[in-house]
């Protein structure tokens, strides 16, 4: 057992003041921490210490996210030629003949038919799932 002269002793004091001291300094530093730590996170902090190297960074980080410039070709006659008739022959085969009229008639009323069927397709999965809905709730009731 330890008695009460042990507990005063100057020893023990010493020790005491020691802790003390050991706990406002550990509390101190773990303030110190939690403001690195918040500044870490914080851009702000980075720009207000290290602008220049920030304004450098920035620098490199758009020259490395802008475009680079499309070089462009200086047509010539030939090429412009080439593709002029190109596109004459592109237009041509796209307008409708007579004899395509029956065709574009059969796509027309095959697209009107298919919109109907998923129509009624889509009714009947909309009152099927209903049903089912209906049909789980009563089961749950008791």
């Amino acid at each position: 057992m330890m008695d009460k002269e042990t507990h005063d002793s100057p020893e023990a004091n010493a020790i005491r003041q020691r802790m003390d001291a050991v706990h406002r300094d550990l509390d101190k530093d773990i303030q110190e921490i939690v403001q690195g730590t918040r500044d870490m996170r914080d851009w702000r902090a980075y720009v207000s210490s290290y602008p220049w190297a920030c304004v450098g960074a920035a620098m490199v980080l758009g020259y490395w996210i802008a475009p680079r410039r499309s070089t462009s070709m200086q047509p010539n006659r030939e090429m412009l030629t080439a593709l002029a008739k190109q596109s004459c022959a592109a237009a041509k085969s796209e307008l409708p003949t007579k004899s395509n009229a029956s065709g574009v008639a059969l796509s027309f009323l095959s697209n009107l038919v298919l919109r109907e069927v998923a129509s009624y397709v889509g009714q009947r999965a909309g009152e099927f799932i209903a049903a089912r809905t209906v049909k789980s709730q009563q089961d749950e009731q008791p």
